[in-house]
């Protein structure tokens, strides 16, 4: 053990160490950026093309966290996305993270269909119980988009809704649905909603670390708090989820975010 100097309200420890406990953290070290690494590189890559357009923000508030999203064409008319929260930080997390990011990024849940989010939510509670995955669980929010009907259909779980806004900004429609966690209780049926996606809408998906924040008042942030942000007028020249991201950041108290901050937005033609 090292000593302990308090100066204020910060502490700094000293730590002594030998010259090979510096090279294994150095390598820890190394290991975790490559993984981080890997994690980004699984992310989609933001589209500019009509009629969908998307951009995401992805901050980690640990080297390595737990949130993992995508989004794609399941077929001719029809279009996904979804966001993964995993409980914790760290490789386990991250690990449950990709694992449920890449079955789902190559449609390999087993007789599954991926068009409908109440089965695919359904699936993976079977595949991924909490007591088979040293007691993770995770929280997802899964839609698909048809573009035909223009109609979106979802299911959430545990998870807190996405957010439809049309373009005027009028308002911030709320979009998810009660279901538990997933890996909580075997043999669960989750459930499904949908909503009809007007000309000129968007949608905003995030992991609850874009809103559970402490603020430099120190006032504990929540859900509406976001919502409002949203609703505030666009900057030009600065993407919607800079923009956010920035809003969030700029009110958040000093230091690192407090979990993870994911945040996607599609725009529907």
């Amino acid at each position: 053990m090292g000593s302990l100097l308090q100066v204020g309200k910060r502490s700094l420890q000293h730590e002594f160490r030998t010259r090979t406990e510096i090279s294994q953290s150095d390598e820890l070290d190394r290991e975790l950026q490559r993984a981080s690494a890997f994690i980004q590189a699984l992310l989609p890559p933001p589209s500019r093309d009509p009629p969908i357009r998307t951009d995401w923000v992805h901050v980690p508030c640990a080297r390595l966290g737990g949130d993992a999203f995508g989004y794609g064409q399941l077929a001719d008319e029809a279009f996904v996305a979804y966001l993964i929260d995993v409980a914790g930080h760290g490789p386990g997390a991250a690990m449950l993270a990709v694992a449920v990011m890449s079955q789902l990024r190559q449609r390999t849940l087993p007789d599954c269909d991926m068009h409908s989010p109440a089965e695919v939510l359904t699936t993976l509670n079977r595949l991924y119980q909490m007591d088979e995955q040293a007691g993770l669980f995770f929280t997802i929010w899964y839609g698909v988009y048809d573009s035909g009907s223009r109609r979106l259909t979802y299911a959430s779980a545990g998870q807190h809704p996405a957010l439809l806004v049309p373009g005027d900004r009028s308002q911030a429609i709320p979009i998810g649905n009660r279901n538990l966690v997933i890996g909580a209780v075997p043999g669960m049926v989750y459930k499904e909603a949908s909503s009809e996606v007007p000309p000129g809408s968007a949608i905003y998906l995030f992991s609850d670390g874009v809103f559970e924040i402490t603020d430099k008042s120190g006032r504990q942030w929540n859900y509406a708090d976001f919502e409002r942000l949203v609703l505030a007028p666009a900057l030009d020249g600065v993407g919607e989820t800079e923009r956010l991201f920035h809003a969030v950041r700029e009110a958040s108290a000093p230091g690192p975010l407090e979990d993870d901050f994911s945040l996607v937005v599609a725009q529907f033609d």
